[in-house]
């Protein structure tokens, strides 16, 4: 009998974390549902044992998978990468030290039955509890963001995210010039929920969905990358103010955001700004059209 095609598709980015990876696939494996799936692993230009590993999964496993290979650096080309190789109608994101719960694909398939929604999030749990608390989300309120109006940085991250397909290729998928592997670290979660709000679809916070985040950062280390998460919302506040489509929306979100900051969070806002003269020094006019998913094509 031929398989049924899958109606889903979760994509993985990696890049030299074969320790984590593999725990993260021990995850993929134990997901329980009767929904058609399948599993796409971006390997993006990884050194060490990452290419054995997913050979030695793909071979074992009883779950559909597909390897893409590419040399460009960049969790957003590699999720781009991801979305052409994908086959399913709902794609779900999740990061190499994501960890996701057995009911994930079934949790996403309910949140996805309103067809006003184009992109949800989920919950985000602390995996080791002697990490600093960072990139989480343990909220067990359910939020939701209307069409047209303004998303809060933060609420709905990478490491657990869900877009349907024609909105990404609506949308042009993720922007290249943000996220890991460019000076901007962050934020490109955040970038593209703005784009997909402002063409008219509804998201959400939806707490069932869940993975548990093994980041392995320390208290000593957040500071750094706090600098660099405000520089990618930096970059991202001079996407929003130049791109006609979200000005009208974000302009009144960031400068409350901005004068909320202003009495306590001299240096975060100072950060941002900086973050976002870099954006637009480094990217000429060219570089504000839409993205496009061959950004993401992978290596031959």
């Amino acid at each position: 009998m031929r398989p049924l095609e899958p109606q889903v598709s979760i994509i993985i980015p990696t890049h030299n974390r074969a320790w984590k990876l593999a725990r993260a696939l021990e995850a993929i494996s134990a997901i329980q549902t009767a929904v058609p799936w399948e599993l796409i692993v971006v390997d993006n230009g990884s050194t060490d044992t990452t290419p054995e590993l997913l050979e030695a999964f793909a071979r074992s496993s009883s779950i559909p998978t597909r390897i893409v290979h590419m040399s460009s650096p960049g969790a957003s080309r590699a999720r781009n990468a991801g979305i052409q190789a994908a086959c399913g109608e709902l794609l779900i994101f999740v990061d190499d030290d994501c960890y996701v719960f057995p009911d994930i694909v079934d949790q996403y398939r309910k949140v996805f039955e309103d067809p006003a929604l184009g992109f949800a999030g989920g919950r985000m749990l602390l995996y080791d509890p002697t990490d600093f608390p960072l990139t989480i989300n343990e909220s067990i309120e359910e939020i939701r963001f209307p069409a047209g109006r303004a998303i809060p940085c933060g609420i709905i991250q990478s490491g657990n995210l869900a877009i349907r397909r024609r909105v990404l290729e609506e949308v042009g998928g993720f922007d290249p010039n943000v996220g890991p592997a460019t000076p901007f670290f962050s934020a490109e979660d955040w970038e593209i929920i703005t784009r997909i709000g402002a063409r008219g679809w509804a998201g959400g916070y939806f707490p069932a969905p869940t993975v548990s985040h093994d980041h392995g950062r320390k208290h000593q280390e957040a500071r750094q990358r706090i600098y660099e998460y405000n520089l990618g919302i930096g970059a991202v506040y001079s996407m929003l103010i130049r791109d006609r489509r979200t000005r009208r929306i974000y302009v009144p979100h960031i400068l409350r955001r901005i004068l909320g900051d202003l009495k306590y969070n001299h240096r975060k806002i100072l950060t941002e700004i900086y973050g976002a003269f870099l954006y637009l020094r480094r990217n000429d006019r060219n570089s504000f059209a839409s993205p496009s998913l061959r950004d993401g094509a992978p290596s031959e």
